[in-house]
This record gives structure tokens, C-alpha cells and sequence, in this order.
């Protein structure tokens, strides 16, 4: 009892010290965060200069991290007289190393919690090891994929990028009236709020073949409404054909004849 009288005096003791480390750590951290966030309105991280600017942001987080240190070392009363400027050249070097040598090191071209699609598997990345890549299916699987064998398969990544495009294939009878059904398709993705009007969706007529005339509609969308925007278009543009008298979808039938 007495032992635990003393260990909770002891670290009372090391209150303020540990406040203080907090309060440097946090504060560091927050002015990073705000001074990257405003550096990223002018400077796309993922751009030309995105490498750059993540090594320099880094590099303060890795200095942020050995002012603290230093501070806790001092108020103990260890020796660091000296110590702040090797640790900062230090840092220094490291990050140079960093931004010269990361270009040359093989990596995987995605991150936790992004979709992808690797060989036949399509899911959000749950985990990444140097020996496995988890893989967390939309049926509700666990797939684990030996990391070698991922980077030797072709990957989508469909976080890659912020927007991605839906593509609906339809076929309506020739006979009918085809500008009419451009119209419908136009109007059924400009009445989605979700659908983007830069690149604006666009309609094409791809071929006829007999009695059908196949048009291909194109439109983007932001990469998390991909699945239920594709969802509701599909719906919209079913009851779009079937209210209008102009246009029908030739859609597959079997005629069955009878002698």
C-alpha cells in the first residue's frame, strides 16, 4: 500500500511536466494541420508537388515530436544542452533521404479504406502487412491476398480518384423516335442531385442493327455515390420510358411461333 502511495505521488509529481509535453505536442500538431490545409487550397497534394509537400509537413510532425521530447528530457533533469540542434539536423537528413528515396521504393497504389478491386476480388482494403492485404468484400467476407501476389496482379483502385463515371447501355427500337430518347436520358441524369455538370453528361447514338438502335449515356458522379446514383438512374430512367409514347426500350424478347 505504502509502494502504491508513492508511485501515485510520484507521478503526481510529473503533472505539470506531463501538461506541458501534451500542450506542446497538441498545439504543434494542430498548427500543422491548419498551416497544411491551407497550404493544400493552393497546392494539390496529390500534384506535381504533393511528394514535397508531405516530406516538409512530416518533417515538422518528426520536429514537433523531438521539441517535446527534449522538453520532458530537461524538466527531469537529464543533459540536453546541445542536443536540439543534432536532433533537428537529424530530422533534416532523414527527411531528404525520405524524399529522394521514397520514388524508388516499391508500394502498394492504395491505403486503408479504400476501394478496390484486386484480380476477382472487389472490397474495401480493411489491413496491409508486409505479408497480406485484407480485403473486406461487399457480401460481408474477410478475403486475405498474400501481398506478393497482390503486386504482381493488376489493381483498380476506385479511390484513386475523387469522381468516377457511369455508364448506361440502352437499346430502343429504330422506328421510334431516337432524338426523343437522347431528351429522356439527358433529362433523367440532369434531375439527379448527385449527378456533376462538369463533365456534363452527354448522350451517343452507337449503331443500328435491325430493328434497334443502341445509345450509350455517360455522367459523373463523386466516387461514394457511384453504387446508388447508378441505382437511381436506372430506376428514373425505366419509369421515364414507360410513361412516354414516343419512345419504347427494345428490350430482348422470344417469339414463339405455332403451327
Amino acid at each position: 500500500m505504502n509502494e502504491m502511495k508513492a508511485l501515485v505521488g510520484q507521478l503526481a509529481g510529473y503533472g505539470q511536466l506531463i501538461a506541458s509535453v501534451l500542450v506542446v505536442l497538441f498545439g504543434g500538431m494542430v498548427a500543422v494541420v491548419v498551416l497544411y490545409r491551407l497550404v493544400s487550397r493552393f497546392v494539390k497534394p496529390g500534384g506535381k508537388y504533393g511528394r514535397a509537400i508531405k516530406v516538409f509537413f512530416g518533417a515538422i510532425y518528426a520536429m514537433v515530436l523531438v521539441i517535446a521530447v527534449l522538453i520532458a528530457a530537461q524538466r527531469i533533469g537529464l543533459p540536453v544542452q546541445g542536443l536540439a540542434g543534432p536532433a533537428i539536423l537529424i530530422v533534416m537528413v532523414i527527411s531528404v533521404v525520405v524524399f529522394f528515396l521514397v520514388p524508388f521504393l516499391p508500394r502498394l497504389p492504395f491505403v486503408l479504406g479504400d476501394m478496390v478491386q484486386i484480380r476477382d476480388v472487389t472490397g474495401i482494403v480493411d489491413a496491409i502487412t508486409a505479408y497480406q492485404v485484407v480485403v473486406r468484400s461487399f457480401d460481408g467476407q474477410t478475403i486475405f491476398i498474400p501481398t506478393a501476389l497482390v503486386m504482381a496482379s493488376p489493381i483498380r483502385n476506385f479511390s484513386a480518384v475523387p469522381h468516377r463515371r457511369i455508364q448506361m447501355d440502352v437499346d430502343v427500337y429504330a422506328e421510334d423516335d431516337i432524338e426523343r430518347a437522347r431528351s429522356l436520358l439527358l433529362e433523367t441524369m440532369d434531375l439527379n442531385a448527385n449527378v456533376l455538370a462538369e463533365p456534363a453528361p452527354a448522350v451517343f447514338v452507337t449503331g443500328v442493327t435491325g430493328e434497334r438502335a443502341s445509345m450509350v449515356a455517360f455522367c459523373w458522379v463523386a466516387n461514394e455515390d457511384w453504387f446508388g446514383t447508378r441505382d437511381a438512374l436506372w430506376v428514373a430512367l425505366s419509369s421515364a420510358f414507360a410513361d412516354d409514347d414516343k419512345v419504347r426500350l427494345a428490350l430482348p424478347r422470344l417469339d414463339i411461333a405455332t403451327s
